[in-house]
């Protein structure tokens, strides 16, 4: 079952499209200033290491990524999102697990399978 972004808080949302356009810039800027991510074993943290994250991740995989289920837990939103990329196999779903703070940015973002 496929879930539509829509249901989605606006700084998920809007980060899943800048992704998606490489905009690493305007992915920061749906982050907290202080905010965490975990991707691939590394841990950035502040908006700055996010965008140089994004830059990498852009250059290193061409990724694109479609949302394929949401839950809400509490105090988090799991996203299931099917990956695709220049990378072995081309295509993987990966779990992001977001936190948001109480101004409706992103505090923290786990990637993993």
């Amino acid at each position: 079952m496929t879930t539509q972004t829509s249901v989605l808080a606006p700084a998920i949302e809007a980060y899943i499209s800048a992704a998606n356009a490489r905009d690493s810039s305007a992915v920061a800027s749906f982050f907290a200033e202080d905010a965490n991510v975990f991707d691939e074993g590394h841990h950035r943290v502040g908006t700055l290491a996010i965008a140089q994250w994004m830059d990498e991740t852009a250059r290193k995989y061409q990724p694109r990524v479609e949302v394929l289920d949401v839950a809400q837990r509490t105090g988090k939103v799991l996203v299931k999102q099917l990956v695709s990329g220049t990378f072995p196999g081309g295509s993987v779903e990966l779990r992001y697990v977001f936190r948001l703070n109480e101004q409706g940015k992103i505090a923290r973002l786990d990637i993993s399978l």
